[in-house]
């Protein structure tokens, strides 16, 4: 008869694993827009699933019922890494395709963790003994395990810089861009990968002073942690509103225009007439107020080439798209403030007839602009005028 010692951790891994099943499930079946990018982090989702049942495995030493049970491969932790930040590329670009040279990330995968798994359960099999207490896993793991805390943090610094470089293009395209922001994903990359660089304390130790002969029960806080992460991530995935782009991403200049940020170029006089050309047309035809407003939409109603245009904002104004038609809008929410035919409408009712679409940004573009919330600005209007 099966006897289990059950404990807090043990028993908050079962929960992750159904947990982690459900919205793996739900990430590679459901049919949205964004499915294709899903998948990828539903693999992922599912990769920590079976390391969890694996862990349970040993915790529960179910070999001495199954005893071919380490024969089934459970450990896919070289994938992660590159998963993930495929993940990225996809939810940033919905028109990056994966190709045959994206598969070259996961030759690690089969050349290492695979091969690892074939050797230790074949020298377990021939021996008679479980996998763990095999030679071939004392010298393989830690090796498989070094690399995929090398892999899974390089893969999450790449994510994390092209969350950096969309980001930028956002500020370079749309004007109200909060609703596809992805700083939620970026800082649960970040604390992904610094929960994955703990590895590397626990395995020098482990391997160096207690020749890799600690428990299971020793990692079980950040087996813990790295399965509340997984399934967070795959929760904020799955259950925030997609990120649906007007125009999609130009995968060619998007790292032009993340340079042209940073440069301060001094413009030439034809480049400050156009910019004041610019001007004039914002202030004449109240662009501005459209809160769907994009750089591709204001070029098509300007008749100009978009690059023309981002071209003319950068250098000639040295501003992004983003802040300078968020200029107008706040601009125009302080004259309506000063104004008593206004004394009827909320903040939030000004902003959006003045372009935001949203408290958030609004609050936020404002006390950027002004140093001050629209509250407190509005506050101190009433004690000027008393």
């Amino acid at each position: 008869m099966c006897e289990f010692n059950l404990n807090l951790f043990n028993l908050i891994i079962i929960a992750s694993v159904f947990i982690g099943i459900t919205f793996g499930m739900l990430l590679l079946f459901t049919k949205r827009i964004n499915k294709k990018a899903n998948v990828l982090l539903g693999l992922v989702t599912f990769i920590v699933v079976f390391w969890n049942i694996w862990v349970l495995s040993l915790d529960f030493q179910i070999t001495d019922y199954f005893p071919l049970f380490y024969i089934i491969p459970l450990n896919y932790s070289l994938a992660l890494g590159p998963l993930l930040y495929l993940y990225v590329k996809k939810i940033t670009n919905s028109n990056y395709q994966i190709s045959k040279k994206d598969y070259v990330h996961f030759l690690p995968l089969l050349l290492l963790e695979l091969t690892t798994h074939i050797t230790i359960s074949y020298e377990a099999f021939i021996n008679n003994t479980i996998a763990i207490e095999t030679n071939a896993y004392f010298t393989l793991m830690p090796i498989v395990q070094l690399c995929a805390i090398i892999s899974v943090v390089t893969y999450s610094l790449y994510a994390l810089k092209a969350i950096k470089a969309y980001h930028a293009w956002l500020k370079m395209n749309y004007s109200n861009n909060d609703a596809y922001s992805l700083k939620w994903l970026y800082r649960l990359i970040i604390i992904f990968a610094i929960l994955w660089f703990l590895w590397i304390p626990y395995t020098i130790i482990d391997y160096v002073l207690f020749n890799f002969q600690l428990g299971i029960n020793d990692y079980y806080p950040i087996y813990v942690l790295l399965s509340i992460i997984t399934i967070w991530i795959s929760a904020e995935a799955f259950l925030r509103p997609e990120v649906i782009l007007l125009e999609p991403v130009q995968q060619d200049n998007i790292h032009q225009e993340v340079s042209s940020e940073k440069a301060i170029k001094k413009p030439s006089e034809e480049i400050i007439k156009k910019a004041d050309w610019l001007k004039e047309q914002m202030e004449v035809n109240l662009f501005y107020l459209n809160s769907e407003l994009t750089l591709k939409s204001l070029s098509d109603n300007l008749k100009t080439h978009p690059n023309i245009l981002s071209k003319i904002i950068n250098e000639g104004l040295n501003k992004n798209f983003s802040d300078f038609v968020n200029e107008y809008r706040v601009h125009a929410i302080i004259e309506k403030l000063h104004s008593e035919n206004y004394d009827h409408i909320t903040l939030l009712g000004i902003s959006f007839e003045c372009g935001f679409n949203s408290k958030t940004t609004f609050n936020r573009v404002f006390k950027n602009i002004i140093g001050t919330t629209p509250l407190q600005y509005k506050k101190s209007i009433k004690k000027d005028t008393l």
